[in-house]
């Protein structure tokens, strides 16, 4: 219907019935966006608050992962010295230990007799020092528990004098079993707050470690303060081994609602925790909200003048002809020099309304050329004269459903058999009035750029071995294959020994040349169906399939040990003293899914380490290790 504001064409109850009819739409368009700006404020906070927890519990996996490996080689240190102490090697010679071995890790043990005074120590100056009085002395004395004992941070002595310090101690028995003195490896707190995660930390954001039951070790914010600073009012209280929750302000002493994320330490009595302040978590919600408004008041306004002068924006038919002819040609013109083939196609019908072919009104010189066809010969040209019936049943399928929808997007491939030029396109058919204009895109090469970083994203960029995120996708399905098989699955986890002291001494570039090297070494030692994959840093894994019985996996193991020491890619490592410790889990004798099989494969390369390192170790269950004990 053609509407012009003119007194002798239309009447008053029209005018009113359409001005009725723009106001009832101006009114349910401005429901709708305040409704929805209202909406969206809403969400965007609570996603906000959702995101501020995650990165309080993402902040706690890494930094927790990070203290466990600290831990374990601080406690690794101190077992060592009393595995020494205890079969025979008293008096121990730490001082040449440590100036040989330890002096890149700034951890200090020393050995402490009966009497309380040091027998040995990492300092030559502090041997005779008597520390009998420290309370973790008279613990380990009267106590018979022989685990690791973690010590609130304290002020040091001797070498440590003047700075903090956190002692790990051990007791140590004599032949008969009673008190033959003490174990300790002292650190700084720093030690264990050297994670970089300050760009994660905002204002009033920190992570920290304590004791669960006792105060905390240290504690790091975004100015990268490690001190035992108290943020807690009183001492927190975790229940559970991991979780999350709102801390309310009286919790702590800036009196700032939190939240708290934390994870214990497996094997020690230890959690980690990071802590988001909810206004950092939702800083930027202020500026998305008044972005919000001004968009609706924005949209208020243009619906009030789309409103106002709406009923005068109606066109005679011959008017909107006309326009849609200007805006075809102008398209026209904008169309014929660019990169996509361009039709404008218009439906044939038979006598009962079926569409049962298309005729090409025009077309661009893009178009005729991905055909192979001259332009003249496309124009006005029915589908049924170009092409062949297998092609015309697969077009009038997709062009049916553009033109009952009003819009179809598509992708498609063409190979090189066809006449059509081959690779990947891009097409989008709109409803224009009576016919379709269809536009057809290459993207060929933006298809082979998505595979391209597909492919990118589960490979190490340095080894070109595959990498952790391939391992934690392929894994479980790998599992689940062996699993319905009734097969074997064996994870090798390989750490190379000394990495770090190659890092300190030769430098990075050296540390990567000899992570290259180590890949090659690994990719040679194992069979093309077998994958070797990069974890991070110096740990590698490799996993073998259809795995005939468990004893395979130690072939494998000795394959790889002989390749780092024959290897003529690794020959010049050697004189440095590289060599590699493997740890051995198969599926399902030692864990029942991927998590655990990792677990069980490191913890046997932990075990390889403590035997000496340069060897391998399948993994041994905890009732088989309590049998050797």
């Amino acid at each position: 219907m053609n509407l012009i504001f003119e007194p002798d064409s239309i009447s008053l109850h029209d005018k009113r019935s359409i001005v009725f009819a723009w106001l009832v739409g101006a009114t349910l368009m401005l429901a709708a966006t305040w409704g929805a700006v209202i909406a969206k404020i809403s969400y965007d906070l609570q996603e906000l608050q959702v995101r501020g927890a995650q990165r309080a519990s993402d902040l706690t996996g890494a930094y927790a992962e990070q203290v466990q490996r600290t831990i374990k080689e601080i406690d690794q240190i101190a077992l060592t010295v009393k595995y020494q102490w205890q079969n025979g090697s008293v008096p121990l010679d730490l001082v040449d230990q440590y100036e040989k071995a330890m002096h890149h890790t700034p951890t200090y043990p020393a050995a402490i007799g009966v009497d309380g005074k040091i027998i040995t120590s990492w300092r030559q100056a502090s041997i005779g020092l008597d520390l009998g009085a420290i309370d973790f002395f008279s613990y380990h004395r009267e106590s018979d528990d022989s685990k690791l004992h973690i010590n609130p941070p304290s002020p040091g002595v001797g070498g440590m004098k003047g700075k903090q310090t956190i002692r790990f101690t051990r007791r140590v028995n004599d032949a008969k079993g009673n008190f033959g003195g003490v174990v300790m490896v002292s650190t700084e707190p720093d030690y264990l707050a050297s994670l970089n995660l300050n760009e994660e930390l905002s204002e009033g954001d920190f992570i920290s470690v304590r004791l669960i039951d006792g105060p905390p070790l240290v504690t790091r914010t975004v100015n990268g303060l490690t001190n035992a600073m108290p943020y807690f009012v009183s001492t927190p209280q975790f229940e559970s081994s991991k979780g999350i929750r709102l801390e309310p302000g009286e919790r702590f002493s800036d009196h700032l609602l939190r939240y708290v994320a934390w994870k214990k330490i497996d094997g020690y009595p230890l959690v980690a925790l990071a802590s988001v302040t909810e206004i950092s978590a939702v800083k930027s919600y202020v500026q998305t909200k008044l972005a919000f408004l001004l968009f609706a008041v924005f949209n208020t306004a243009l619906i009030v003048l789309v409103t106002l002068f709406g009923c005068r924006s109606q066109l005679r038919n011959a008017e909107r002809r006309l326009k849609a002819e200007r805006v075809r040609t102008t398209f026209r013109l904008a169309v014929e020099g660019a990169n996509e083939a361009f039709y404008m196609i218009e439906p044939l019908r038979t006598s009962d309304g079926n569409i049962v072919d298309y005729l090409i009104e025009d077309c661009n010189e893009r178009a005729a050329e991905m055909n192979g066809v001259p332009q003249v010969k496309m124009i006005r040209k029915r589908f049924s004269e170009i092409y062949d019936k297998e092609t015309i049943d697969r077009l009038l399928s997709i062009l049916n459903r553009a033109f009952a929808q009003g819009f179809l997007e598509d992708e498609f491939f063409i190979d090189e058999n066809s006449r059509h030029q081959a690779g990947w396109f891009l097409r989008r058919a709109v409803r224009s009035g009576e016919g379709i204009a269809l536009t057809i895109r290459d993207i060929t090469i933006a298809k082979l750029h998505e595979e391209t970083q597909a492919k990118l994203a589960l490979t190490d960029t340095l080894t070109g071995l595959l990498n952790r995120r391939w391992l934690n996708e392929y894994l479980p399905g790998a599992l689940a294959r062996t699993r319905s098989m009734r097969q074997r699955l064996a994870l090798l986890f390989i750490d190379l020994d000394n990495f770090k002291n190659i890092n300190d001494t030769l430098g990075h570039a050296a540390g990567d040349e000899l992570l290259v090297a180590a890949a090659i070494c690994l990719k040679g030692a194992v069979r093309n169906i077998d994958y070797v994959v990069r974890l991070g840093g110096d740990e590698f894994t490799i996993l073998i399939e259809n795995l005939e019985r468990d004893a395979s996996a130690e072939l494998v193991a000795e394959q790889v040990l002989r390749s780092f020491s024959e290897s003529e890619i690794f020959k010049r490592w050697n004189a440095l003293n590289v060599k590699c410790s493997i740890g051995i889990a198969v599926f399902p004798s030692h864990a029942k899914d991927a998590d655990l099989l990792l677990h069980c494969a490191d913890e046997a390369m932990y075990a390889a380490k403590a035997a000496g390192k340069g060897c391998y170790r399948m993994f041994k269950p905890a009732s088989d290790k309590a049998d050797l004990t």
